[in-house]
């Protein structure tokens, strides 16, 4: 049966994080669920562009905003109290906040920008907030792409090749993260269904939408006039945000199974309604996703929920 979003239930009283929520895909997923009920939270970096976005949202449902910066593991922590002293529950958790591309920029700690951004810093949120998670019978949702299809981590990834790679290839890193994304979903699946928890996770591939993701690329390279003709030609040529945000919905519908990897069904899956697809091969291997949970922990200092 094809997938509509008026299957998505009405939302009232639950509660919803999702991460890069004041624009793109995030916002558009956050309208939707402020439209069913539901209360949500607008994790962000820049908390005045998440206020004015979350004024944006008009609905039955609910708002507020929270600052997280995810490049940055100590206020990642600060951002997950503020979480847990504000809310006894929550219904998902979508780790949708992501960078692409771009010169080589490290974090606080010292990691290359985009996987601890896409990855670590998601990875450290949700075991954070694992109390809460696993109390509310969460459900965990990573955005990938289709880049993950070549990422090139394997059971053989060292935490240099994972975090301060060189040479340095911005392409292959951002491929790497989606592909982390995808692989830490599986993951959790799994170890979830062996410790018997109630938290489900699930993967989406958005397709190829109309967000900042690309425009933002061209301005951290220095190239503001090419970026400006970018959000000009994306909204042309891709889907909508809107249309963008369909995958990350079905996967909020438990109707869709943990484990599951949902995607646009059109051509090459750049749009089009959402499908379930087969687990691309490059996050398919068990080992090379234990390789990345056990890399992830070493970095964290801290063992993983499950």
């Amino acid at each position: 049966m094809t997938w509509h979003p008026r299957h998505l239930a009405q939302q009232t009283g639950r509660t919803f994080v999702v991460t890069g929520a004041n624009s793109g895909i995030g916002l558009e997923a956050a309208r939707d669920l402020v439209g069913r009920g539901g209360h949500v939270v607008l994790a962000v970096r820049d908390t005045a562009k998440g206020e004015k976005a979350a004024a944006s949202l008009a609905g039955p449902g609910s708002t507020s905003v929270v600052q997280l910066d995810l490049a940055d593991l100590d206020k990642v922590t600060g951002c997950a109290t503020t979480l847990l002293d504000r809310h006894d529950n929550f219904a998902a958790l979508v780790c949708n906040a992501g960078v692409m591309g771009g010169p080589l920029l490290l974090t606080p700690q010292g990691f290359e920008r985009q996987m601890a951004t896409n990855h670590l810093g998601h990875a450290a949120l949700v075991a954070a907030l694992w109390p809460l998670l696993h109390a509310s019978a969460s459900r965990v949702i990573l955005v990938s792409s289709g880049e993950a299809r070549d990422g090139q981590l394997s059971p053989q990834t060292t935490r240099e090749q994972l975090l301060n790679p060189t040479p340095y290839d911005g392409q292959q890193v951002y491929r790497n993260t989606k592909q982390a994304n995808l692989l830490f979903a599986q993951e959790l699946h799994r170890r979830c269904g062996k410790a018997g928890s109630p938290v489900s996770a699930v993967a989406v591939h958005p397709g190829a939408a109309a967000t900042n993701l690309f425009a933002r690329q061209l301005e951290r390279a220095g190239r503001d006039r090419l970026a400006a003709v970018s959000k000009v030609v994306t909204r042309v040529l891709l889907a909508s945000a809107a249309a963008g945000a369909l995958p990350t919905l079905r996967a909020l519908d438990h109707s869709t199974p943990s484990g599951a990897f949902v995607a646009p069904s059109g051509f090459a899956h750049l749009r089009g309604r959402p499908e379930l697809l087969d687990v691309y091969a490059s996050a398919k291997d068990p080992a090379t996703a234990a390789r990345l949970w056990e890399l992830t922990e070493q970095v964290l200092g801290r063992p993983l929920p499950v």
